[in-house]
């Protein structure tokens, strides 16, 4: 599906029923899994839309010339032409089947009509986007016949005007990216290579250079987890003494960011089985966060403007110390904790370092011992209040990102997240999917997925799509730009 804006879903909704008059009274009927479809100007491919009726045979008819119904194998299938008069049209497209009808609305925008962009970045392995978003950049590859290896391309989009750039082919013996991690409103990404160390591909200059820290030694460990726009203020990781240690690149400089006294279970650090590494900063520069990386817990962590470290929800935080069963029997003490954790995400703070999204996970001891039950629920931290607000309501759910106002976006479930909520954090209103938030801004509607990133400004989301293919899932990016 590309390119279609709104679909109205009434799951198994029932469109038209009738009763027949033959002696023994059979219901006919036809729904639909879409009732409302709206499609772009143009660039759109067909669409598909369940029919279940009865009786089972049906038959489609549209109502205007720029747009086909068809049968194939069992559902309709729409397909629009580009409109070139330049304003909003609608039809309709009716479904029968027997004596039932249902009728479909079908709008298509004008060119230019449009309040915001949709873009899906469906050929790129990994994409990030700028701060500002002033730009999107990912990479995709292809294989090389002559080697059996693959060469690389890298993707550059203006998300203005999008005006599309692209380097490369490089073969793998010189960039062998993994995934991309940030990049600069003026064009500099940054990519994990898989040769060791990071890359950094520039735009402007069309070429790509091994990224070196002056502070940091040894840069086969680095890893850059967040930039700023302007590209003078990173955070990440480097290696040092065989663990992670946090860093912030300001000034011309890295700084190691100070550690914390204990870990997450909160053993004091000896320094050993112990990481820490810094994941984003908000856009004014005052907070910086990063999550601990021992034995799995992911520990979320934040430096204030002082860089003073503390854990994310420290109001909340609770540790308790059980006995569990060893291998042999025996009993050995074991911290169990309710705290905030995070992953990797460089999106979970607003840009005025008030709010901290995240995942606020509660553990039981259960089996008489035997194992650690646990259940995790999205959260958002108030850095100035010392205060978390915690939305057990939503099942295992992540907080995902939150905005100036304490509007937060919570991921749905915590693992393979797929669908997005929103709620005003402070009140704890619901206010509904993130298809349902962005209708209510902009009169659209947008794909399902989860929403990673909102730009300062509010005008530019960033989200992805889950999409499976065979037994593999990934995540495909797409984002929303308003256009001025």
């Amino acid at each position: 599906m590309k390119n279609i804006l709104s679909k109205t879903v009434w799951t198994l909704g029932i469109a038209a029923l009738v009763m027949t008059g033959c002696k023994n009274s059979e219901e006919q009927y036809v729904r639909l899994s879409d009732l409302v479809c709206t499609f772009q100007g143009s660039g759109n491919e067909p669409y598909t839309i369940t029919v279940d009726s009865e009786p089972e045979a049906w038959r489609a008819t549209a109502n205007a010339s720029w747009v086909s119904a068809e049968n194939v194998e069992g559902k309709l299938v729409l397909t629009v032409s580009d409109n070139t008069d330049g304003s909003e049209r609608t039809t309709t497209v009716d479904v029968v089947a027997g004596k039932a009808m249902a009728s479909i609305s079908v709008i298509q925008l004008g060119e230019n009509d449009l309040p915001v962009r949709y873009r899906l970045l469906k050929d790129l392995h990994s994409a990030v986007i700028s701060p500002n978003g002033k730009l999107a950049a990912g990479y995709y590859s292809v294989a090389d016949a002559e080697t059996g290896t693959a060469i690389y391309y890298f993707h550059f989009i203006n998300l203005d005007t999008d005006e599309k750039t692209e380097l490369g082919p490089w073969p793998e013996s010189l960039m062998f990216p993994t995934s991309v991690t940030c990049m600069t409103d003026t064009g500099i990404v940054y990519a994990i290579d898989a040769n060791g160390g990071m890359k950094a591909i520039d735009m402007n200059e069309k070429n790509f250079y091994a990224v070196e820290v002056p502070g940091i030694a040894n840069a086969s460990s680095l890893g850059i987890n967040s930039v700023s726009g302007d590209g003078e203020f990173w955070v990440g990781y480097a290696m040092e003494n065989g663990h992670y240690r946090p860093f912030v690149f300001e000034n011309g400089q890295a700084t190691m960011l100070p550690l914390l006294g204990k870990d997450f279970r909160d053993i004091p650090y000896d320094g050993e089985d112990f990481d820490l590494m810094a994941r984003g900063f908000s856009a004014d520069r005052s907070i910086i966060y990063g999550t601990t990386w021992d034995n799995q817990d992911y520990g979320m962590v934040y430096w204030d403007a002082e860089r003073n470290v503390h854990f994310v929800g420290e109001d909340e935080r609770k540790v308790r110390t059980v006995q569990r069963n060893g291998p042999e029997g025996e009993k050995y003490d074991y911290n169990i904790v309710d705290g905030m954790i995070s992953w990797s995400s460089q999106f979970n703070i607003s840009p005025n370092g008030k709010w901290i999204a995240g995942t606020y996970r509660k553990e039981e001891l259960v089996n008489d011992g035997d194992k650690v039950e646990q259940t995790e629920f999205a959260a958002f931290y108030n850095v100035e209040a010392n205060k978390t607000y915690i939305f057990e309501e939503y099942g295992a759910a992540s907080g995902m990102c939150v905005n100036d106002e304490g509007i937060g976006f919570i991921g749905l479930p915590s693992m393979y997240t797929s669908k997005t909520a929103v709620v005003r954090i402070e009140t704890g209103e619901a206010l509904g999917s993130f298809q349902d938030y962005i209708y209510g801004l902009y009169g659209v509607r947008v794909p399902e997925g989860f929403l990673q990133y909102v730009t300062p400004d509010g005008k530019k989301f960033w989200a992805a799509t889950l999409s499976s293919e065979g037994i593999a899932m990934t995540a495909l990016n797409w984002y929303l730009a308003v256009n001025e």
